[in-house]
């Protein structure tokens, strides 16, 4: 796990050693991470788009506060628990397909929203809390933040993070990139906020749009205790132009994914594996072993 502590000095990287190799496939989508001082609310470029619900103040800067923020893919944990998360909703046809099936096994998930989807299905975002479940932020219109200014990933954050709070009742605990692709800039806005950044550790494993059997065959080899899967109720930048091929991709693979789900859970269930969302996994989270790190900072 990846920590940040924003302190006088700016913001400082914190990775054991054990999670070191997995960080480097971060590499250029991570490069320049965070820098100190006051990130202003100005943000240029593009009008707001239709739907905000959030008033969201483009002048007044945010203080950057101190404390702890990291980037969480797993967690090692000492139970059998692992966490569901579903990216790109809420969408009125796929969302409550999904509920409905947590809901037959009792289930509870993390759904990481688009801001933009939200304002346009404000009902529906508040029947996802309603059912038990945890919301996070998936940035306001799905945009490749690689390819924006730091200024528009900040207006793509906060818009998402302010409307998504004021619709739901629940404030966002978790900020999740489009695609995973994490940027330094993101990373820092998404810590002022108060946010962990959430990746994943498992996904839906097979390419294209597949079958139902293939994506549950992948997820019962691949998922297990302290794993955070990554799985879809929406279809990201394709609700902007539904019908374009790639729109009507994502739309069958997202069909396939719900397809597949009641045997995930229910293959998860046979294996002794409890699911539930990104902060019940954390509740049983193991406080790593800092004996040898402190040994070896003594021999320096």
């Amino acid at each position: 796990m990846l920590r940040f502590h924003d302190g006088p000095e700016g913001t400082v990287a914190v990775v054991d050693r054990r999670s070191f190799l997995a960080l480097a496939g971060l590499g250029a989508a991570g490069a320049g991470a965070v820098g100190g001082g006051v990130v202003s609310r100005s943000v240029g470029g593009e009008a707001r788009p239709p739907g905000a619900t959030a008033d969201v103040n483009l002048e007044q800067p945010l203080e950057p506060r101190t404390g702890v923020h990291r980037v969480i893919w797993s967690v090692e944990t000492g139970v059998s628990q692992a966490a569901l998360t579903f990216d790109d909703g809420p969408d009125a046809a796929f969302t409550p397909r999904v509920l409905e099936i947590l809901a037959d096994h009792g289930l509870h998930a993390t759904f990481m929203m688009m801001g933009f989807n939200v304002a346009q299905e404000a009902d529906l975002a508040r029947d996802v809390v309603a059912a038990g479940h945890e919301v996070g932020n998936h940035t306001w219109t799905h945009l490749n933040l690689l390819r924006e200014t730091p200024q528009r990933q900040y207006e793509q954050i906060v818009r998402a993070h302010e409307t998504i709070s004021e619709v739901t009742g629940q404030e966002c605990a978790y900020f999740r990139p489009p695609r995973g692709q994490l940027t330094g800039a993101s990373l820092r806005h998404a810590a002022i906020l108060g946010c962990d950044t959430l990746l994943w550790s498992v996904d839906r494993g097979a390419p294209g749009v597949s079958t139902p059997d293939a994506v549950a065959d992948y997820a019962e080899v691949h998922l297990g205790p302290g794993d955070i899967i990554d799985l879809h109720d929406g279809i990201g930048r394709g609700a902007f132009d539904p019908d374009a091929e790639y729109a009507a991709t994502a739309r069958d693979r997202r069909e396939v994914e719900i397809e597949a789900l009641p045997r995930i859970l229910q293959d998860a269930a046979d294996r002794g594996l409890a699911l539930g969302t990104v902060s019940e996994l954390l509740a049983t989270e193991i406080a790593p072993d800092r004996a040898g790190v402190d040994e070896g900072a003594d021999e320096g």
